[in-house]
């Protein structure tokens, strides 16, 4: 491998650990101003059409709350793998439940993006000799590059009221895998919901 070859490749690295270091980010949030919470006992839905992905999702979800004193339940065990997510189908899943709260995650969109990255310049091993300064410079040339961002969006509902009391849509930039979007998600979803209140960790 060339040394010119080598800069490019870590050109291209520092480009995408760029991408991933903002990997989940929230673009909007709101929140019933009127609802104090917290709530404890919530039923976890995962809005996919791909039963592993809802299966992943609601399983790692609870999995991290109780890690943190929180009860939830994954909305599989309690609504068929085919059955929409609708205020009937929900209210059927509770009928038998006691639960505090439903929180709904989905995904909104997925939008292509296409950005240029500018030429960068390398100085490798450069001589006191002023003859010799530049023969050891390197380039890499601009290049376009493509990369996917999905907007997902979770809401919570109280039960007891049924109405919305906190939504969040964020972004999830080029994930390599479902899971990795899914980790992504609970993360921002919990740090949030206990900064907000909204649900209290146990010491």
């Amino acid at each position: 491998m060339t040394i010119k070859t080598l800069f490019r490749l870590l050109s291209l690295a520092l480009a995408a650990a760029i991408i991933s270091a903002c990997a989940s980010n929230p673009i909007a949030e709101w929140q019933d101003e009127h609802f104090t919470g917290p709530v404890d006992n919530i039923l976890i839905i995962g809005a996919s059409e791909q039963p592993t992905v809802r299966r992943l999702f609601e399983d790692s979800f609870v999995r991290e709350l109780a890690a943190i004193g929180i009860n939830a339940n994954p909305s599989y065990k309690v609504m068929s793998p085919d059955q929409a997510v609708s205020r009937e189908s929900v209210e059927a899943a509770l009928a038998d439940q006691v639960m505090d709260a439903v929180l709904v995650t989905r995904l909104l969109g997925v939008e292509e993006v296409q950005t240029y990255y500018p030429p960068s310049y390398y100085a490798y091993n450069r001589s006191y000799h002023s003859y010799y300064a530049h023969a050891m410079d390197y380039s890499s040339p601009g290049y376009y590059g493509k990369y996917k961002v999905l907007t997902l969006e979770t809401n919570l509902y109280d039960t007891a009221t049924e109405k919305l009391v906190w939504s969040i849509q964020s972004e999830s930039i080029d994930p390599s895998t479902p899971k990795d979007v899914i980790e992504e998600q609970i993360h921002l979803t919990i740090k949030t919901l206990g900064e907000r209140g909204l649900i209290a960790p146990a010491p």
